[in-house]
């Protein structure tokens, strides 16, 4: 349940320096169980956070104070009034991804979509009375990974029922049966499931051992028996590492997107993929890249390449 805050530009690899006293990290207990996702807002005002205790919080940049906004209760007459009364299924449910709904609120972290370990998907609107807009069950196995498509209507879903299902979210709430738009059979369980900023392509990596582009899947209807692209990659990282997520990076037209993942590859490496082409455009190796970096992420600047890598033992390293 510890967070850590890092500096990056207060650190000093010279450690006979006198210029800091610090290494610019900081240490922060949030949940009571462990972190399964983090997440900053559009605007960077705040940052997001889903843990095995069921609950999410934000931290404000500004009063750098940490606020729980959703958390599971069960059914008890004392926790009728809030958000999360009666969601709490015992040891087995947890609060698994949350990212923020741009339709309404520009992605300021007052509309949120949470996914479960037991396979639902909640909307959460801070703005109202009820906070709650709907709680549906999609899956019968843990999600993942949801992503809202930038026209706002289509959500990506992925998770261990060994699927990539995409849904109408203007359905969600509704007394109509709920039936996914389209869907890819992947075969085994699925890590992650990205619309690209643009929204042209959806990026899947699954543990088939591939990671694969779908151009215009949300346009699509029924099966989507071929991915537009498809790259071999090892993504068993086994049982004691966390498991690989390719991640867009934010800040870039449709004309040049990228993405960035882990590899298992020695020397360790991080990879950045064409999202247009699909081929290997970099591999980012060094000195202080010493163990597999399981979650990589671009920096949100587009007139820098800057790239985040992070280990199952906690250590983060930056490409610049």
């Amino acid at each position: 349940g510890h967070l850590g805050l890092w500096n990056v530009d207060q650190y000093d690899n010279d450690s006979n320096s006198e210029a800091n006293d610090s290494d610019g990290a900081h240490l922060l207990k949030l949940h009571s169980g462990a972190i399964t996702h983090l997440e900053w807002n559009s605007s960077g005002s705040h940052l997001l956070s889903a843990g095995y205790d069921g609950s999410v919080r934000s931290f404000d940049v500004v009063t750098q104070k940490f606020e729980e906004i959703f958390a599971t209760y069960d059914d008890s007459p004392q926790f009728k009034n809030k958000i999360g009364a009666g969601m709490d299924e015992g040891y087995r449910y947890w609060t698994q991804y949350v990212t923020t709904d741009h339709r309404n609120s520009g992605g300021d972290s007052k509309c949120l979509f949470l996914a479960t370990s037991t396979g639902n998907i909640a909307h959460i609107d801070l703005r109202k009375r009820k906070p709650l807009s709907y709680n549906v069950n999609l899956s019968d196995k843990k999600i993942n990974t949801v992503s809202l498509h930038p026209d706002g209507n289509i959500l990506a879903v992925a998770g261990n029922d060994a699927t990539v299902k995409l849904w109408d979210v203007r359905k969600f709430g509704s007394n109509v049966e709920l039936e996914p738009t389209s869907f890819q059979n992947v075969g085994r369980s699925v890590n992650s499931a990205f619309f690209s900023p643009s929204g042209s392509s959806l990026l899947t990596t699954t543990m088939l051992n591939t990671i694969d582009i779908l151009g215009d899947s949300h346009l699509q209807s029924g099966l989507i028996k071929k991915p537009t692209h498809r790259i071999r990659h090892d993504n068993q990282t086994g049982r004691w590492l966390s498991t690989f997520m390719a991640r867009w990076h934010p800040g870039l037209d449709a004309d040049g997107e990228a993405f960035v993942v882990g590899s298992m590859q020695k020397p360790r490496t991080i990879e950045i993929f064409s999202g247009a082409s699909g081929k290997l455009l970099r591999g980012i190796r060094g000195q202080a890249l010493t163990a597999v970096a399981s979650r990589c992420c671009f920096h949100p600047n587009s007139n820098e390449l800057i790239v985040a890598g992070g280990n199952s033992s906690g250590r983060v390293t930056i490409a610049r």
